[in-house]
């Protein structure tokens, strides 16, 4: 089976899920499903790739599988009947951010039934120590809770950020693999969190020359670009969940319940002066930018640069 559903709060958990779906494949295309139709993902999905192996199509936001209305008329009909013709040499990933699917709807059901569904859901911030004591384990690398615990207070309780820490520390380890308390201290990012704060704080309001300072202290920091563009991702996405579900006329409290987050950062995030088609650019932007950097189509700093000067 080469089709995939994941879906979650947490974009950086969807994303971990496709890294590891796509490593090591050369041909991946993304759609923006609340732009484009599911169509044209299908017809291209039905074409060999250019590198003659297999290719990936990833469809984001897929916001007609959610109670959420989208504004792209989709062939439903064909999407069924591709998922359930029998084989497919391509592989198609199909992602929303949201923590429930419209069961309602006849091509979720369809969809479930014929595709591996991944659900990843948020992680609490109690769980985080766990968390990164497995991510270790998974690779061969001993962490006790007490330094995994540590480690969490040290570099901040964003998914994003800690995966990437993790493997920043690995590498530094290399075949060593007990983890300690002075290992972190030794190569780990302290005081990142903080510094994207005041910079993600001044992009949501417009405050452009305070913007341009906390980017330039980040790079005096030789903060990574990517780690940058991954808070910021984060950032902009929970603004994107709070505006649609007060769209939809859910309260502060209860958009703090489903996102599981705390009321005052949603309070923070309603209150931005971005658009949701601004919004939607953005994480479109972001999105594309890291996939350049990360294949070597674009130069990191860069990239980073100029997204900020084209907010």
């Amino acid at each position: 089976m080469n089709t995939y559903l994941i879906y979650g709060n947490d974009y950086g958990l969807i994303k971990r899920e496709i890294d590891k779906i796509t490593e090591n494949i050369r041909d991946v295309v993304k759609y923006d499903l609340s732009a484009y139709k599911i169509d044209e993902l299908l017809d291209d999905a039905s074409c060999i790739s250019l590198f003659g192996d297999k290719k990936v199509l990833i469809g984001e936001n897929a916001l007609f599988l959610t109670a959420t209305p989208g504004n792209v008329n989709h062939d439903l009909d064909y999407f069924s009947r591709y998922l359930m013709s029998e084989k497919h040499d391509n592989i198609v990933i199909i992602t929303v951010i949201a923590d429930k699917l419209d069961e309602r709807k006849k091509i979720v059901k369809t969809l479930k039934e014929n595709s591996k569904v991944i659900h990843k859901e948020v992680i609490d911030q109690k769980d985080f120590p766990r968390f990164v004591i497995n991510e270790f384990k998974s690779d061969g690398y001993d962490i006790d809770y007490k330094t995994a615990n540590y480690f969490v207070e040290y570099v901040g309780k964003n998914i994003d950020v800690l995966l990437s820490e993790i493997k920043k520390m690995m590498i530094y380890k290399g075949g060593d693999k007990k983890i300690t308390i002075s290992d972190i201290d030794d190569i780990s990012s302290k005081g990142f969190n903080d510094n994207v704060f005041d910079l993600s704080d001044a992009i949501m309001k417009k405050d452009f020359n305070k913007m341009f300072s906390c980017y330039k202290d980040l790079i005096v920091l030789k903060e990574e670009p990517i780690k940058i563009i991954a808070m910021l991702g984060n950032q902009f996405t929970l603004v994107y969940q709070c505006k649609l579900l007060s769209k939809q006329g859910f309260m502060g409290k209860d958009i703090a319940g489903i996102l599981k987050v705390h009321p005052f950062r949603v309070k923070l995030a309603l209150e931005t002066d971005y658009m949701i088609y601004e919004l939607e650019d953005i994480l479109k932007k972001l999105h594309d930018l890291d996939y350049k950097i990360k294949s070597g189509k674009e130069d990191k700093n860069i990239g980073l640069e100029s997204f900020l000067l084209h907010l």
